[in-house]
């Protein structure tokens, strides 16, 4: 007999006596591509638990369900039956209940590295009175030295060639070593490389004076005639005054355009404004001007971090990070500073695993290298960039047989990705990495790549629904 109860609004059925309310639920398996709504019938008695059973029976499946409304994870019963009294909608999403406690054993601050080799030069962020301060020390000895030895008057700085750099076991980092090259008033060519020099470094003062951010093109624009009108050679006596000085690019107020991206639970405070990270579905740029971020918040599990922007977009629109407590992180490839240094602080204040998430060729490869390890163009910069422990959760090589991935979804390597996958089998940083050299193996004897996009080929939303639950609930990372 169909009747409404005073205090909710909605049709129930009574059963065993007029105040015992029934109610119908319909729920879909989104690991499936095209989910059947299952009808569920339970009373105002029952718990989550005994909900989540009937759902366990209507759906056929052998895991613990998670349920879902509009997006939004299911806490217990009395949510869905407020739904239901507000005529909010019937239908709710089943997801996989996935494990979190194993990630839980990668929490913790990453070790800091205060000694670092003899020989190895590297920078580190400081305040503005202090940057000042070594730029003023370096002109006064330039200056005393023209005065008494003009010959030999000139800058002492590292040099940042190919040569002088390489992969240190040890600490997991590229870094810099210690050739060194003058620029001096020896010749024509030098003195003009020191004349360049000493411009750089009074545009920078006088930016730390008036405490703004500038780009490398507003610093070329200053002065374009002593560049040569090359802003090749501004750029590089950038990084060069860096060098010489031992601090970051940042610590200059001298920042790059940034294109990173991220969504999910975290929030902060930028120049004092509350940002909310959990809002919208279009993720919330990365600021390159990281000295105006602080006051990090998060109840997030995780990071994953992500090399493409479509992929991105898929997990930001299927809300990902409230299935999975997480914060989900792109640069759209290539990672800029900006990007690499917001991941660095996020692993050092927040102290939750970070899980790489590319394609499975090798350069998806190269750039979680870039996040790990560093790079030899920023070598200089490894210890205030790279993130040394982050986990190479997917897209495996091997992956593609164990989650059926179809043959036509896969793309032949190219005679380039050969060259590049035998040239990083022979770096370093993967003879140290045993579980990467045998997926690059497994690659080249495949004779395949993929990008993460060919999940899509199992069905739009296998990847949120199926593939990442599994791997982390498995532990399946690198």
């Amino acid at each position: 007999m169909m009747g409404k109860r005073n205090d909710r609004n909605i049709n129930v059925k009574s059963s065993k006596g007029p105040n015992k309310n029934q109610f119908t639920i319909f729920t879909r398996d989104l690991r499936l591509n095209k989910p059947v709504p299952q009808k569920v019938i339970f009373d105002e008695s029952a718990s989550l638990k005994s909900v989540e059973n009937l759902v366990k029976q209507s759906l056929g499946i052998d895991f613990k369900p998670v349920l879902f409304h509009n997006g939004k994870k299911i806490e217990d019963v009395d949510e869905i039956i407020k739904i239901l009294e507000q005529k909010n909608g019937n239908s709710f999403d089943v997801r996989r209940n996935v494990n979190l406690a194993k990630l839980k054993y990668l929490r913790g601050r990453q070790e800091t590295v205060t000694e670092f080799p003899f020989g190895v030069i590297v920078v580190k962020d400081e305040p503005i009175k202090e940057v000042r301060k070594k730029i003023e020390e370096v002109a006064i000895n330039f200056s005393l030295q023209a005065l008494t030895d003009p010959a030999r008057a000139g800058f002492r700085i590292p040099s940042r060639s190919a040569d002088n750099v390489g992969y240190e076991e040890d600490l997991k980092m590229m870094l810099m070593g210690n050739q060194f090259i003058d620029r001096t008033f020896r010749s024509l060519s030098s003195v003009q490389s020191v004349a360049q020099f000493s411009e750089m470094m009074r545009l920078v003062y006088n930016v730390l004076n008036e405490s703004i951010h500038v780009t490398k093109r507003d610093l070329f624009y200053q002065n374009v005639s002593i560049f040569n009108k090359d802003q090749r050679i501004s750029d590089g006596l950038i990084e060069d005054m860096g060098a010489a000085l031992q601090v970051t690019r940042n610590s200059l107020n001298v920042i790059a355009s940034a294109k990173g991206v991220v969504l999910g639970r975290l929030s902060f405070t930028e120049k004092g404004d509350l940002i909310d990270c959990s809002k919208g579905v279009g993720g919330r740029s990365i600021t390159p001007m990281l000295d105006l971020v602080d006051n990090f918040e998060s109840d997030a599990e995780f990071v994953l971090l992500i090399e493409k922007d479509a992929v991105f977009n898929r997990l930001a629109e299927d809300r990902f990070f409230d299935y999975l407590p997480s914060i989900i992180i792109t640069a759209k490839g290539q990672p800029d500073l900006a990007t690499r240094a917001f991941v660095k602080r996020l692993r050092n204040e927040l102290q939750i695993p970070i899980l790489g998430f590319m394609d499975a060729d090798p350069y998806g490869l190269e750039i979680l290298r870039v996040y790990t390890i560093g790079s030899k163009a920023m070598s200089l910069e490894t210890s205030e960039l790279a993130v040394t422990d982050i986990k190479w959760l997917g897209l495996l090589p091997s992956d593609l047989e164990k989650y059926e991935i179809p043959s036509d979804a896969l793309l032949d390597l190219s005679e380039q990705d050969i060259k590049r996958c035998e040239s990083m089998l022979r770096e370093d940083f993967v003879k140290a990495r045993p579980r990467w050299k045998e997926e690059l193996e497994l690659m080249l004897k495949m004779d395949k790549k993929a990008e993460i996009q060919a999940l899509s080929s199992k069905h739009l939303r296998f990847m949120t629904n199926e593939y990442l639950p599994l791997k982390i609930d498995s532990n399946d990372w690198i």
